[in-house]
């Protein structure tokens, strides 16, 4: 049985993981910058993984201009990470989950326990889950969820 998403309007887990532009973030502290979208992925440059991450790359700009900030998240390690952004010009963090912690907390995770399920979480202001769906919808789809 696979990984639950978790409820609307959760409490959302908090975790801390180094990013593809050498920093460490915290759940916690980007809260207090706004709105977190998390795009789980199962791996740096692959067809599918291209699509999605581009059309959030495209769409950044609405993003910021709706106060969230995107971060996509998988295993691959800093380097894997740091190539994939400038390979396609990715303008947000990939955060590395090594140890796949953050994708189980947020029900990422399939069957074998290892590999990542695409899904995408939105995080409201106050830590509360406020999207959460398998897949890749549109950007459009995850701003507006937390536009709300």
């Amino acid at each position: 049985m696979s990984s639950e998403l978790p409820a609307l309007g959760s409490r959302s887990p908090d975790f801390s993981a180094k990013a593809s532009d050498g920093s460490t973030v915290s759940l916690t502290e980007l809260l207090k910058n706004g709105s977190v979208a998390l795009f789980f992925y199962p791996g740096d440059d692959t067809p599918g993984c291209n699509r999605q991450l581009s059309a959030v790359r495209d769409d950044l700009a609405d993003f910021h201009a709706a106060g969230i900030q995107p971060f996509g998240v998988n295993p691959a390690g800093m380097e894997s990470h740091a190539k994939y952004a400038r390979k396609f010009d990715f303008n947000f963090p990939l955060l590395v989950d090594a140890d796949r912690a953050i994708a189980a907390a947020f029900g990422a995770l399939k069957d074998n326990g290892t590999g990542i399920q695409r899904s995408v979480l939105g995080i409201g202001r106050d830590g509360t889950i406020c999207f959460a769906v398998r897949g890749a919808p549109p950007p459009a789809e995850v701003i507006a969820a937390l536009e709300k």
